[in-house]
């Protein structure tokens, strides 16, 4: 199976890409109905199919280019995009090859790059350059909050999981990158589990003659050193096994030394979930998609004299153990002391929706959704929500009818299935069994396919070409899994940052991921209101779903383009900072919308997460 982001080759059953650690889910669930396709940039059809619908234009050629810059949002074909890349590089790339003779040699075999790239076009190709190559598939996970000042006994800023960055569609650059978040996040130190041990109080003259094995000179004769001169703690740096590689002394006596280390060679065990199916080459573990990179453990040392009456029973999860130059070590893997949620997960949420200032006096195209069952037994809370907006098309037959018809669909199926069958299982007193990530997924992706065949359907009958974007999340106990079809976005605002969870289906996110503009240049770009995937538009759309690990604190923001092409993200992720419920939240967001401008209609669901 190919990684749809990457295009790494994976196992046929792997979940997740060893490479880039995104989730192979919705690949497979495309792949199982027939229409996994690569949308970002086909090569364009000779012709458009007969069948093709009303509102989709021919694609432009040189001699006539359509100017579609004034249209109302709509959506364009993957053929139209690819023409307009083609333009693109067309007027940037030949001049720069004529101003630049000396950089013609493309190859060992003489071709000149500008002779290549008018090839590739004229073939439909993409033309292949660094800024082309780069991620338009959906987000890097995001890191967890901070821990606690009183966990760690100082301040701790947020920090990313080892081996993940973040690149949010040019938002926030290299800040640490979500999940969609790749499981669980090892402790970054576990200082406090031995704070008990008194030689972590020692003066600094005591350490020093642990490490080095004397005595100080000065002290009387019935001061012994810490430790024997044979069993001397090893110093930060030192790497065993060509894999261990120590980064703090936690904690020593004479027959027993405890370290952090960094595992260098994570991939042999997934400290996630165990899986030994990784190679020394995969950054991700292709199971569960946890990062495999220096992946921090407790690494206990034993004296040769140590005795097994006076062996420590470990509380953790032992995942190695070794000899080396006759001590003895077991490398620990801590069991988190804390539920992050002991109480369960609790939710705040709400929606607004407003016609905007310019289109007040026409129908509102948007719809939202929020469906959330909570229930609370014996103190636990254990929620189950969906949270969806929906985006009629605007310009199209009965914008405010496809918006409305995807949320009664998504809803539908959402209440039979999500809501309802778990109650009817426990009717008799059986607890039912929480169901499993593939199978809400699958239910997702199945309850949005079922709001898209509603619309095709009716296109078909009716002869229009209605149609809607939708963007959400389902929240199921810690986790909640996005969803995103066409511009309207979801973003996380987590330890004070904001970050954007979906990709846009659209000609400037492509532009955007291309390198060809500016993050900024999307909300004033002629060609913005173009998008290239959306409900309605075709059967089998291709339907983006991810998962994201939930933290007390998160919040969660779903909008149509209406609300974050008129609020910019400092913006939202001052309001999601400052506001003390969603209520205020929603309403402070549609009133910033409307002050700057207010162009199209207003919609925002917004989850707090406690």
């Amino acid at each position: 199976m190919n990684c749809p982001t990457c295009n790494t080759a994976n196992r046929d059953d792997a979940k997740f890409c060893k490479v880039c650690g995104r989730s192979l889910a919705t690949a497979t669930v495309a792949a199982s109905t027939g229409h996994a396709q690569a949308e970002a940039a086909p090569a364009p059809a000779p012709e458009p199919a007969a069948d093709a619908m009303q509102h989709i234009p021919a694609a432009p050629t040189e001699a006539h280019e359509e100017d579609i810059s004034q249209e109302p949002t709509l959506v364009i074909s993957p053929e139209q995009m690819t023409a307009y890349h083609q333009r693109l590089w067309r007027d940037n790339v030949e001049p720069q090859a004529a101003s630049a003779p000396a950089q013609e040699d493309a190859s060992d075999t003489g071709v000149p790059a500008s002779a290549i790239a008018t090839e590739q076009q004229a073939s439909g190709e993409p033309v292949d350059s660094p800024s082309s190559r780069q991620d338009e598939h959906g987000p890097i996970p995001i890191p967890p909050p901070p821990p606690p000042e009183s966990l760690t006994g100082g301040e701790t800023g947020m920090e990313a999981t080892p081996g993940e960055e973040m690149q949010h569609n040019g938002y926030v650059e290299n800040a640490g990158y979500p999940e969609m978040e790749r499981s669980n996040t090892m402790p970054d130190s576990f200082e406090q589990q031995y704070s008990e041990h008194p030689q972590q109080a020692e003066p600094a003259d005591q350490s020093q003659q642990a490490n080095d094995g004397t005595k100080d000179e000065n002290a009387g004769e019935g001061t012994p050193s810490t430790a024997p001169t044979s069993f001397a703690v090893l110093g930060t740096g030192t790497t065993l096994q060509d894999r261990y590689e120590i980064t703090s002394l936690i904690a020593d006596n004479e027959q027993e030394h405890v370290y952090q280390v960094i595992d260098h060679q994570g991939y042999q065990r997934c400290w996630n979930c165990h899986s030994e199916n990784n190679t020394a080459a995969d950054d991700f573990c292709s199971d569960c998609g946890a990062s495999l990179r220096d992946i921090p453990y407790l690494m206990h040392e034993f004296s040769a004299e140590q005795s097994k009456e006076d062996t420590p029973v470990l509380q953790g999860n032992i995942v190695n153990t070794f000899v080396d130059e006759d001590r003895t070590y077991v490398i620990e893997q801590r069991e988190a002391e804390n539920n992050a949620f002991p109480n369960g997960v609790h939710l705040l949420a709400t929606s607004r929706s407003d016609a905007g200032n310019v289109r007040r006096s026409d129908p509102n195209e948007d719809s939202a959704l929020i469906l959330q069952l909570q229930r609370i037994h014996e103190s636990l809370s254990t929620p189950v929500g969906v949270y969806i907006v929906a985006d009629g098309m605007g310009g199209h037959d009965n914008g405010q009818l496809a918006s409305r018809m995807t949320i009664n669909a998504i809803a539908q199926r959402m209440t039979q299935d999500l809501l309802l069958a778990p109650l009817a299982n426990e009717k008799d007193g059986v607890p039912a069994s929480p169901p499993d990530e593939e199978s809400l997924v699958a239910l997702l992706h199945s309850a949005i396919e079922e709001a898209n065949t509603i619309l095709c359907e009716v296109n078909t009958r009716n002869k229009t070409d209605m149609g809607s974007t939708l963007t959400g999340f389902m929240i199921a106990g810690q986790h909640a899994f996005i969803v995103n079809v066409g511009d309207s976005r979801t973003y996380m605002l987590r330890g004070g940052q904001l970050y954007q969870l979906t990709t846009d289906h659209s000609l400037v996110g492509q532009l955007v991921a291309s390198g060809l503009i500016e993050p900024d240049d999307v909300y004033t770009h002629p060609q913005r209101s173009q998008i290239y995937r959306s409900l309605g538009d075709k059967p089998n759309t291709q339907i983006d779903i991810f998962k994201q690990q939930l933290h007390p604190g998160d919040k969660l923001l779903a909008c149509c383009d209406g609300l974050w092409e008129m609020v910019r993200n400092p913006q939202i992720e001052s309001v999601l900072n400052t506001a003390p419920d969603p209520q205020t939240a929603s309403q402070q967001l549609i009133d910033l919308a409307n002050d700057n401008g207010g162009e199209d209609n207003i919609t925002a669901v917004i989850v707090y997460v406690q």
